[in-house]
């Protein structure tokens, strides 16, 4: 698939969320081809915030969060990187690289 190919894709999927749309993208390719700066210019452009975590770089447990005790429960404090309504809006792009 070429990049323009995939802008496409990426901005139809994007306006899919105004009509309450919600597809999850998997881009998957050999790495070095831009499939990361593609999805970067593309946020630029529509005005929508990234959140781009990269896998790699992190442990299963950094994601799941911590867990804290709530009576006999346990509960999880959900990661200030992963999104959030009120501090990244109701639209964005999670990238998880």
């Amino acid at each position: 698939m070429r990049p323009v190919h995939l802008t496409k894709i990426l901005r139809c999927e994007i306006s899919s969320l105004d009509e309450g749309g919600h597809t999850p993208v998997m881009l998957w390719g050999a790495p070095g081809v831009g499939k990361s700066q593609i999805v970067a210019q593309v946020a630029a452009e529509e005005n929508l915030p990234l959140i781009d975590i990269r896998l790699s770089q992190l442990e299963p447990t950094d994601l799941r969060g911590i867990p804290f005790r709530v009576d006999d429960c346990v509960e999880w404090a959900i990661p200030s990187m992963l999104p959030h309504s009120e501090k990244h809006g109701l639209r964005g792009i999670l990238f998880l690289d």
